[in-house]
């Protein structure tokens, strides 16, 4: 019976030491989380979703230069951005090889401003418009559904008034699914929205809206 003890006390002896390494280990697991959380938390902090709009100046394999009304902007190009185009009244899927120069775009992403670099989701490929064509980029400052007529404020700090009409075409592009229909109950205000139209005649800063790509907030 006197030997029992010790090889008892042996045996918790020997119970106890895996508790006590395990101290260390879910210590290091718990640092390993919190950097990844921060280091996840800094890139969303450096990016934010942005869309633009101009002229193709200048493509490569991996990179696409489009020139805006104030500056050029450089997108990063992927295996996974959508590329779209109305052929025959049809939003046609394209691939990032259909770019070319000169072309008019819309592009939608995130904008990484660590690099200054805008990485591309989707980009719309316009027809050439004519020069009763009107494109306005901004904010929506107001939705009047008596007359479904939306403001919008340009960072120039231009406001138009847009009549949606019945023909008007409405997309909206979220990060979560993509471009999908939208339409005027969609719009609210905060959004940020692309105006493709023409002019109303005899009434300044009015747009008849034919298509409107909106982003959201």
């Amino acid at each position: 019976m006197l030997f029992l003890l010790p090889m008892g006390v042996v045996a918790v002896e020997n119970q106890a030491s895996p508790t006590a390494t395990a101290t260390p280990a879910k210590n290091k697991q718990v640092e390993d989380l919190k950097e990844r959380l921060a280091t996840k938390v800094a890139q969303l902090s450096q990016s934010e979703r942005r869309a633009i709009y101009g002229t193709v100046k200048a493509t490569t394999i991996s990179t696409l230069t489009v020139e805006t009304s104030t500056k050029d902007i450089k997108i990063e190009l992927t295996d996974d951005i959508k590329v779209f185009q109305m052929l025959k009244a049809k939003r046609t899927a394209l691939t990032t090889e259909d770019l070319a120069k000169d072309d008019t775009v819309s592009v939608f992403g995130n904008w990484d401003t660590a690099v200054e670099v805008l990485k591309a989701k989707v980009i719309f490929i316009h027809h050439n418009a004519s020069e009763d064509t009107k494109r306005v980029f901004g904010t929506i400052t107001e939705v009047k559904k008596s007359d479904y007529t939306i403001t919008i404020s340009t960072k120039d700090e231009k406001t138009y008034v847009v009549d949606f009409e019945t023909a008007t075409k409405t997309s909206v592009w979220t990060k979560e699914k993509g471009i999908e229909k939208g339409g005027f109950s969609k719009l609210t205000v905060g959004d940020t929205i692309l105006v493709v139209g023409t002019a109303v005649p005899k009434k300044e800063n009015r747009i008849s809206a034919l298509r409107i790509l909106n982003i959201g907030n």
